[in-house]
């Protein structure tokens, strides 16, 4: 159980490194949003995020196909909407 304890308190870490990452990536997403608007430029490009998960999905190593796609859309999307 000791053991099981030490696991989930590194998840725990890792958990807040990846919201600390959204946040973060959420924050650039603003920027470009405010660029973008600027320039007239379309807000949503669909083959730029085809672009991010192609490359994302070459990285993955044990996550793979239909979960890691899905995982990345829902960030992308929750990104379109701030």
């Amino acid at each position: 159980m000791e053991k099981i304890e030490i696991f989930r308190k590194k998840i725990d870490k890792i958990d807040d490194k990846i919201t600390d990452l959204l946040n973060t990536r959420a924050k650039i997403v603003i920027e470009i949003g405010i660029l973008k608007k600027k320039l007239n430029m379309n807000m949503h490009q669909p083959q730029r995020e085809k672009e991010i998960l192609e490359r994302l999905k070459k990285r993955s190593v044990i996550l793979k196909g239909i979960s890691f796609e899905a995982i990345w859309k829902e960030i992308i999307n929750a990104c379109r909407i701030i």
